[in-house]
Order: structure tokens, then C-alpha cells, then sequence
């Protein structure tokens, strides 16, 4: 198949979109298929493929690492849409309501190709990085996705409690649950010893870990407040490694120290993605507390790497693993966050136990088996365009 995807954060931008559509992408192409990625340039950072096709951008002022492409310049972009015509694309897969993915969906129409969007994220949960008072912005933008949802002819949802937020907003449009797959072996083989001992951790310190950028949206402040007490609790010989990096890591270095637990915890601040599965392996348990995941990632990677992990079990995260199997969903309290964590601390052979559940159970979560699924969608879409023979109706773009 001939694909395009559109997506307004792509890599060099290190966040759980961007990870979904390059992962996807190397999948897609090492069975033989063409993937074009429409995607903002980033300021210094040029790409090795010419399979990635780049739109003029700046760098939004509340998250330097985010380009925000142009929507005047995206319409006059004549080198994409040449280049989107010469390629003849079986279908268009957007990964963004929003610039680029209304860019997609609008040059899909003129040539009638079908089209699906991936709901990857909370959209509502990230308002605050709009300048624009909350009472304007916040029904502008249902008003925005319950038209974006419209305009497609499939919808994909990385969980089931996202599929309820869809159908919310439009009750109408058809939607398919398919996370996004994880490369197993690369995650299953990381080095353990080498992080170790980059950062002096101890062999009999057990180390939490928590992997994501450093924003408050993640719920970092409460997981920071409810593991506070098990890391000041020198007999448990526990230390935090926060993997990532992001506008709030000062502030969150700042709260350590106020709580005194500012030499029990690790910044590493951004990683490169070539050696995140040696973070993984260094790690004994994942905790993780974000309440506004559709899917949660990091915690399928920490699964496939063996760690049993210890999550908030809100929207997406809370499908992510099986209570008490692989590791422990608890509800939104510190108390309950703390004393599941200090459970797994202290039981090694609890921890040795959903480890193993984790590791043998990756097969679900692979990449290989997600993108089957997908290139059955795509196998679906495509005869149905053929069949009907006529372009879905653009409601609005």
C-alpha cells in the first residue's frame, strides 16, 4: 500500500504521538509498504529519509519542543501537495485534528481517498497551553473534533474508555480499539547493568521508575506526594528515576527538595530513544500516575521489559495491565498509590511473580501484531471507497 500520514508532533519531538507514528511507520515499511510522513520541520533537525515530508513551523512559547505548524502556510505548502498528488495515496491516516490532520483530510477529498484518524490524545486536558480564556476555548474545540469526526470514515481509538470520550462528541462515527504496538525485542533485551551503574544505584536499592515528559498534566505532584514517604524510609533502600524531560522539571525538582527527598530521586531529563530500553531494564517496578493517558505507552514498554508496575487506574491506563497479575491498579489516592508500591518494595517474590506475567504475556502488545490489524482496516476502507464509488461528504474542512 501507498500511505500518508499526517501528524502535527512527530520526531524530534519526544512525546507518546510521536513515538505511535514513527513506530507504526517502521512497521508498516519493513512489510514492504510506502509510509510519507506530512509532519511541522524542526529547527536544526534534518531527516534521513526522504519519506518524511516537512511544514514550515514555529515553536509554541509554553513547550519549546513542540513545533506548531502554519495554517496559512500548510494551504500554500506547493511542494507537499505536489508531492502528495504525484504519489497517488491508497489512503490518508491522520494522527492530528488540527493543522496538518485538517491538511490531510482535505487533500484526501480531492482525490477520494479514504481516511482514518487516530484519537491519541485528551485534547481538553492541554488547554492550558493555549493563551485563550478556558470559557471560548473549551466549546471550540468539541465543536472542532465533533466536525473532524465526521469528516473521516473511521476512527481509532487506543482504549476502551476513549472510545466512550468518542462517541461522547459524536455518537455516529465508527470506531476501531487498537492500541499502539511495542517493539518486544528490542524492549525485552535493555541493559541493566550499565544505567545502574551511570547513575552509582546500588545492587540491593530497589528503583522505581517512572518514564514520560516532565509536565503537570502527567500527575508528577502526586506521584512525587504519595512515594515520598517510602523513599525517606532509609531501611527500604528505595530511590525514583523520572525518565524525561519537559517545561515542569524545574518545578518538580523544586517540590523535591521542599519535601526533602531531593538525593532519593533521578532526573535523567531527555533520553535518546536508542537507549530507553536500558532505563526499562535498570528499573524493579513502574509507577505511574498520569490520569489523562488514552493509552499509556510507557506502561506496555515497562510490561514487555518485565517490570510489574503500579498505575492510577484512570482512562486508558487502567486496560493497561490486570490488577494483581502484572502489577496493581489503584484508585487516585496517594495512600493507596504509596502502600501498593511498598507492597511490591518489599515482596520480592510478588515482584518475580508479575514480571514473569508481564514478559510472558507481550504478545498482545507487539507491534507486529497491532499492525495486522491495522493494514486490515486499511484492506476494509479502501474497498469500501471502491464500492461506493463515491468520496465521504467533507463537513467542514
Amino acid at each position: 500500500m501507498n500511505i500518508a500520514f499526517f501528524c502535527d508532533a512527530y520526531t524530534p519531538t519526544r512525546n507518546g504521538v510521536a513515538v505511535s507514528v514513527d513506530t507504526t511507520a517502521q512497521e508498516l515499511r519493513s512489510r514492504g509498504h510506502r509510509v510519507v510522513i506530512f509532519a511541522p520541520e524542526y529547527q536544526g533537525f534534518e531527516d534521513e529519509t526522504p519519506d518524511v515530508v516537512r511544514f514550515h513551523a514555529g515553536h509554541w512559547f509554553r513547550a519549546r519542543d513542540f513545533p506548531v505548524a502554519k495554517p496559512a502556510l500548510a494551504r500554500l505548502n506547493w511542494q507537499a501537495w505536489v508531492r502528495f498528488q504525484r504519489e497517488k495515496f491508497d489512503i490518508v491516516h491522520s494522527h492530528s485534528p488540527f493543522t496538518l490532520g485538517c491538511t490531510g483530510l482535505r487533500w484526501a477529498a480531492r482525490h477520494h481517498t479514504p481516511t482514518v484518524f487516530t484519537f491519541h490524545t485528551l485534547y481538553h486536558h492541554y488547554l492550558h497551553y493555549v493563551p485563550v480564556p478556558q470559557g471560548v476555548l473549551r466549546p471550540y474545540l468539541m465543536w472542532r473534533l465533533h466536525n473532524y469526526l465526521l469528516s473521516v470514515d473511521h476512527v481509532i481509538v487506543p482504549s476502551r474508555p476513549v472510545r466512550k470520550v468518542v462517541h461522547a462528541i459524536q455518537p455516529h462515527v465508527p470506531i476501531t480499539v487498537l492500541p499502539t504496538g511495542i517493539d518486544t525485542e528490542r524492549f525485552q533485551n535493555g541493559h541493566r547493568e550499565r544505567i545502574r551503574a551511570q547513575y552509582n544505584i546500588a545492587p540491593d536499592e530497589t528503583l522505581l521508575l517512572s518514564v514520560g515528559r516532565m509536565v503537570l498534566e502527567k500527575n508528577l505532584v502526586f506521584l512525587l506526594r504519595a512515594l515520598a514517604p517510602l523513599l525517606k524510609d532509609e531501611p527500604m533502600k528505595t530511590r525514583l528515576m523520572l525518565v524525561g524531560g519537559g517545561p515542569a522539571l524545574l518545578e518538580l525538582q523544586a517540590l523535591c527538595a521542599q519535601m526533602g527527598i531531593a538525593d532519593r530521586v533521578i532526573w535523567t531529563d531527555f533520553v535518546d530513544p536508542e537507549f530507553i530500553a536500558d532505563f526499562y531494564a535498570a528499573g524493579d517496578i513502574f509507577t505511574f500516575a498520569s490520569r489523562t493517558e488514552t493509552q499509556g505507552m510507557a506502561i506496555a514498554e515497562a510490561l514487555v521489559s518485565g517490570l510489574p508496575c503500579v498505575v492510577v487506574g484512570v482512562m486508558g491506563a487502567a486496560e493497561a495491565l490486570t490488577d494483581g497479575c502484572d502489577g496493581f491498579v489503584v484508585p487516585p489516592r496517594e495512600s493507596d498509590f504509596l502502600e501498593a508500591t511498598t507492597r511490591l518494595v518489599q515482596d520480592k517474590e510478588l515482584r518475580a511473580r508479575m514480571a514473569h506475567k508481564a514478559r510472558s504475556d507481550v504478545a498482545r502488545l507487539s507491534r507486529d501484531h497491532i499492525v495486522s490489524q491495522l493494514l486490515e482496516l486499511y484492506a476494509k476502507l479502501i474497498e469500501e471507497r471502491e464500492d461506493s464509488g463515491r468520496p465521504r461528504k467533507s463537513v467542514w474542512i
